[in-house]
This record gives C-alpha cells, sequence and structure tokens, in this order.
C-alpha cells in the first residue's frame, strides 16, 4: 500500500496526534499556584463614586483577563418622611437595566505604576451591552449571563416584557442582589500575565440612578435610587517559580517587556431634530478592524427612568468611511 503523497515538496510531514501513544503530556512547571485576590476600596463605600481600588506591588504577576467586580445592591425609594426606604410590593415596576452588574460603571480607568493605560470614557455602559448581545450565544445569555443581571429582553420599555419582569423581581420588596462581572478593558482582554512588583489602580464611576434603573409604571412620581452595599474586586494572582522570575529579570535588562493590545473605543455625537445626515470625524490615527453604529434616543441617552437606554432605533440608511485625504474605501446600505 502505497502512503499519501505530500500537497507540495516543502510540505512537512506530520502524524496524527491520536498516535502518540508512548508520550505524555507536558507538564506546567513555571506556576507554583494560583490563587484570586480580594480587592476592597481604598475608602469606605458611600453612594458617591468614584470607587477607588489598588492592586499593590508585590512579587507575584497579575492575570488581568481574571479581573471581577462584586457588587451587593438593592433599590430604595424616597418617602414621604423624606428619608430613602427600602422598596415595597407594590413597587413592582421598578428595576434595573439590562446587565446591571457591567452598566453600573458609567466610567473604567486603570493605571498600571504611574502611566494610565486604559480609559473607557463614559460609554462604558454601551460597550458592555454591545459586547455581550454580539459575542456570547443565547444558551450563555440565558445561563452564565444571569450573574451580572442579564435577562434577555424581546420589547424595550414594555411592562410585559419577560427580561423586565425578571430584572424587577431580583430587586422586589427591597431585596439585596449580588453580581459578579468581569471588567471589560484593553490590558485586560490578551492573555499576557501583567509583571510583579507594579502598581495597579483601579477607578470605577457609578452611572446615574437615572439611567441604570427603569421605572415604566404610570403615574409613579416616586423618586428611586440604586443603594450599594458592597462593591469589591477580584484579580486572579499567579505565583512563578523563583528561578524562572530571575531569567526574566535579566532578559528585562537587555529589552522591555511586550504586550499585544487591540483598543477599543467608544464615542458619542448628537443628531439634531431634523436632519439626515451627518460627517463625523471618529478616527484619526489608525484604520479600525470593525465599526459598530447605533441610534438611541437623546432622553433615554442621557438618563430617563421611563426608558431603556439600549433601545436602539433602525434609522441608519447608509454609511461612508473614508480614511485621511478623503480616500473613499467604503460604502455600506442598510435598511
Amino acid at each position: 500500500m502505497s502512503c499519501p503523497k505530500q500537497i507540495n515538496e516543502n510540505s512537512p510531514l506530520a502524524l496524527n496526534s491520536a498516535l502518540s501513544i508512548f508520550s505524555v503530556p507536558p507538564t506546567n512547571v513555571s506556576v507554583v499556584r494560583s490563587f484570586f485576590r480580594e480587592i476592597l476600596p481604598l475608602s469606605t463605600i458611600t453612594q458617591d463614586s468614584p470607587y477607588l481600588f489598588r492592586l499593590f506591588s508585590d512579587n507575584l504577576w497579575t492575570d488581568l483577563s481574571r479581573t471581577y467586580l462584586y457588587l451587593e445592591l438593592s433599590i430604595e425609594k424616597l418617602g414621604t418622611n423624606g428619608k430613602w426606604v427600602d422598596i415595597e410590593a407594590i413597587d413592582n415596576n421598578i428595576g434595573s437595566i439590562q446587565g446591571i452588574g457591567q452598566t453600573f460603571v458609567q466610567q473604567l480607568k486603570v493605571t498600571v505604576g504611574n502611566t494610565e493605560v486604559y480609559d473607557s470614557g463614559t460609554l462604558y455602559p454601551y460597550k458592555a451591552y454591545i459586547t455581550n448581545e454580539l459575542s456570547f450565544p443565547d444558551n450563555v445569555k440565558s445561563h452564565f449571563l444571569a450573574s451580572i443581571g442579564y435577562y434577555r429582553s424581546e420589547k424595550h420599555d414594555d411592562p410585559t416584557d419577560d427580561g423586565f419582569k425578571n430584572r424587577c423581581s431580583i430587586f422586589a420588596n427591597g431585596k439585596r442582589s449580588q453580581f459578579l462581572s468581569r471588567l471589560d478593558f484593553d490590558l485586560g482582554n490578551q492573555e499576557l500575565f501583567l509583571l510583579n512588583n507594579l502598581d495597579i489602580h483601579f477607578s470605577i464611576y457609578k452611572s446615574k440612578d437615572a439611567f441604570i434603573l427603569q421605572n415604566i409604571k404610570e403615574g409613579d412620581n416616586n423618586q428611586y435610587r440604586l443603594y450599594v452595599h458592597d462593591v469589591k474586586l477580584f484579580s486572579k494572582m499567579v505565583e512563578v517559580q523563583p528561578s524562572l522570575n530571575m531569567n526574566i529579570y535579566k532578559t528585562l535588562e537587555s529589552k522591555p517587556a511586550t504586550y499585544a493590545v487591540r483598543r477599543t473605543e467608544m464615542k458619542s455625537t448628537y443628531l439634531t431634530s431634523g436632519r439626515t445626515e451627518i460627517e463625523y470625524n471618529a478616527f484619526s490615527s489608525a484604520i479600525p478592524r470593525r465599526i459598530t453604529v447605533a441610534l438611541v434616543s437623546n432622553k433615554a441617552f442621557n438618563g430617563n427612568i421611563s426608558l431603556s437606554p439600549f433601545n436602539f432605533k433602525p434609522l441608519i440608511l447608509g454609511i461612508s468611511l473614508f480614511i485621511l485625504a478623503g480616500i473613499f474605501i467604503l460604502w455600506s446600505l442598510t435598511s
């Protein structure tokens, strides 16, 4: 029986890995142990942000892709005596917006040493929402993403929507709810560990109550707020073999560490009433790999407790994309 022919004379020979019956899998000897470290805020938890966290420098490496935000939240309303009280059973139409575990954050800043490496701007909720909608299948949304308060909505701004009802039920009768979500920032979206002996600062700014809460009940003039009972971070720490650490230190004396980061930017612009087209210089330094465009009501964008900020409207008729010097490179037409 003849052997299969090579597809090309330069093609190397290969064997099916299922035939490697005399070898064993390699053993990872670079890591001694790994664990999650709890990071508490630098100051007392209040209802005013920012919430500041510091991961102090030590001999441990940091897996920034495993940095999680823990929240314990409840909803309160302003009573007739001017004091905030827990919502009651009759307040059954007040809940949070989609994915409150992530959309709670209006802005995220990350500083390594004395250098700011990430600033999300004030559009972090939209980044988190769009990422979840476009990146995960339905089975993940219906199970795993419940940890961030995600419940799929079929109709926005509709009190009969099952997703809205579920988001109301988790806070019903003044219940406290816990959420755990991964922080989404550029340096945390790559797999390399961050060098040890570096201070890392996280600054988390809370979204407005009128933005992250939704009350669709007509005639309800009560004032509501999202009360923060607890907030903290969990970050995965890695202890590397001392001998490997020394070899890395020697290499750093001759060349710097390199981290390949894919940047994600969110920008917004205002389209005035009556206009049918707009020119907007969104990017000037680099051509993006992908652009996502969404249109939303200005009232919902700025925070209106009766409107969902994620009720995007299909109003885009055409998009033209240009590079520098006005060279036309793409035309996309949608209905």
